[in-house]
């Protein structure tokens, strides 16, 4: 007995309605001009309006979701991520701040302690509040963790008991001195 076989090949299109091929969504990404960071197949800008569901910076929005960049602003058109648009978007750690915002961030994400308020990035991936025992010179700290706000005095400052020195070492002299 002998079987034959028929193959069928059906084209896979950009616009079945199916994600195939080397398609990465629904008829975009992979060999499909859309979403594919070149701006082609009747694209307006890159990978945004025309055949597009996402706007290009802008053009008219209703919600952060029909933008491209994710970012409806205040006059209800999509715009670049800031340091100001009361969101985290672009390469921010925290709403408008750390990453690449000048203004640092207080009890919010962080990646690298430059980016928090304190200079205390604990907990990954949180700032924290400064405190008199961080290791940090922050909040009002004269020196790291002493003086200031802090109970503990700097060495070289005026003191009574060892008790009352960062280093625990009251001189002769009154003044705390390094161990």
């Amino acid at each position: 007995m002998t079987y034959a076989c028929t193959c069928l090949h059906l084209a896979l299109t950009c616009s079945d309605n199916i994600q195939n091929g080397l398609e990465t969504g629904v008829d975009c990404g992979g060999l499909c001009p859309l979403n594919d960071g070149v701006r082609n197949g009747g694209e307006i800008g890159i990978d945004c309006d025309g055949p597009c569901t996402k706007r290009c910076n802008g053009r008219v929005c209703t919600s952060a979701e029909d933008c491209w960049s994710g970012v409806c602003g205040l006059n209800k058109t999509c715009s670049v991520p800031s340091c100001s648009d009361n969101i985290q978007n672009g390469l921010e750690t925290g709403v408008d701040c750390g990453g690449v915002c000048p203004l640092k961030c207080d009890s919010q994400s962080c990646k690298r302690c430059s980016e928090c308020k304190s200079g205390v990035c604990t907990n990954w991936p949180r700032c924290t509040e400064a405190t008199c025992y961080d290791g940090v010179r922050n909040g009002g700290e004269i020196g790291i963790d002493c003086d200031g706000p802090c109970l503990r005095r700097c060495n070289g400052r005026a003191c009574i008991s060892d008790d009352d020195c960062w280093s625990g070492v009251c001189g002769i002299n009154k003044t705390c001195s390094g161990k």
